[in-house]
């Protein structure tokens, strides 16, 4: 997990102009994955028969919720957060779907270094999946699973299948449903493991729907929020589209590993 930087490295150019020194930046391929769950309570130990006691994400208190998106070089080039269509109950639980679903509050965040060709299958899976919501061939569906979590996670198997299980049992006030990949579990697995390296934005729907319409326009022209998450939302210099922020710029020396820096 990292806050990662393209990678200088340097050369010797042959034959015209002997030691001549040429700048060479490596891409760099990042996962984020975007957690809302800001009722912790809602993720319990419940007792059940035999003196058995499990976690519960009790959905209907809140439903939490989970986004993930690319980026190459520091520059977003996929945004996925499902969520339903609709307002009312029914369509709520299973009926048409968005990827661009909104943002409305704090949000815990991890970075993950990815390969190239980690970074195409998820890019290819995830696009897979706007494209079916889109088209209204996969339906949001609580009964089935295919909600925010569960169809982010399924994007980032594509190119980490080691990546945590995200279950626990959901349910409500009467009775346990089923163990199924939620917000708030996933979120645990995933602070159980990389905590340290949590970083944390405050609520802001609509900073992050520009940031989903701007990259639904034109991937790959805007730039991640948490490399500047002490600034976190957009000044007029930052929305700039080919703004990157100075301190990204500065170059770096070629082997420099940072000490947060982390694959798994």
């Amino acid at each position: 997990m990292a806050m990662a930087q393209p990678k200088t490295t340097t050369a010797k150019t042959q034959p015209k102009e002997k030691n001549a020194v040429v700048e060479h930046r490596d891409d760099v391929y990042v996962l984020v994955i975007g957690f809302e769950v800001n009722n912790p309570q809602v993720y319990r130990e419940t007792d059940f028969a035999g003196g058995v006691r499990r976690k519960v994400h009790y959905v209907l208190e809140d439903p939490g919720h989970t986004f993930m998106y690319l980026t190459k070089n520091l520059k977003i080039t996929f945004f996925y957060s499902l969520g339903p269509a609709h307002h009312d109950p029914v369509r709520r639980a299973y009926g048409p779907g968005t990827a661009d679903f909104h943002i409305p509050g704090a949000t815990r965040l991890y970075r993950f270094v990815l390969t190239e060709a980690q970074y195409e299958k998820m890019l290819a899976k995830g696009k897979e999946y706007r494209a079916d919501v889109a088209a209204g061939k996969r339906y949001y569906n609580v009964l089935q699973n295919f909600t925010c979590a569960r169809s982010a996670r399924d994007i980032i198997v594509a190119g980490w299948p080691s990546v945590p299980p995200g279950e626990s049992l959901v349910g409500n006030s009467q009775i346990a449903l089923d163990t199924v990949v939620n917000p708030y579990a996933f979120y645990e697995d995933i602070h159980n493991k990389y905590g340290s390296s949590e970083i944390e934005l405050g609520e802001n729907e609509s900073k992050w729907q520009k940031i989903m319409d701007k990259v639904g326009q034109s991937p790959g022209k805007v730039t991640d929020p948490t490399m500047e998450k002490g600034k976190w939302g957009f000044d007029e210099k930052s929305e700039s589209e080919d703004y990157v922020p100075d301190h990204v710029l500065r170059q770096l020396p070629a082997n420099m590993v940072w000490p947060w820096e982390q694959r798994w």
